[in-house]
């Protein structure tokens, strides 16, 4: 019964349409891949605001950066990948910051 359980959901997860677009929190619009800042421009931007950098992936358009703000809060933060403008900042689930607002 356990296997077929687990093969269902197997079959489920495979089949089921999978998006193509962000997993997180916020999608930024489209833009030229070639004018996008490297990580390495957009850490050193964050570190001299103050802030401190762990991890950072591209999701949604935007870059996804995981880190410690100058206040000491740790949060997951998406940014505008050509100018490196904070676009949300949250910290588990609740929004502390949203550009468009």
């Amino acid at each position: 019964m356990q296997k077929s359980l687990t093969l269902a959901a197997l079959v489920m997860m495979l089949t089921s349409p999978i998006s193509a677009n962000a997993t997180g929190l916020y999608s930024c619009e489209p833009t030229d891949r070639a004018q996008w800042l490297t990580q390495a421009e957009l850490t050193n931007q964050l570190e001299n605001l103050g802030w401190s950098v762990r991890r950072m992936k591209e999701d949604g358009g935007c870059w996804e950066v995981y880190g410690t703000t100058p206040e000491g809060q740790r949060v997951e933060g998406y940014f505008h990948p050509t100018t490196g403008a904070a676009q949300l900042i949250a910290q588990r689930g609740r929004i502390l910051f949203r550009a468009d607002e």
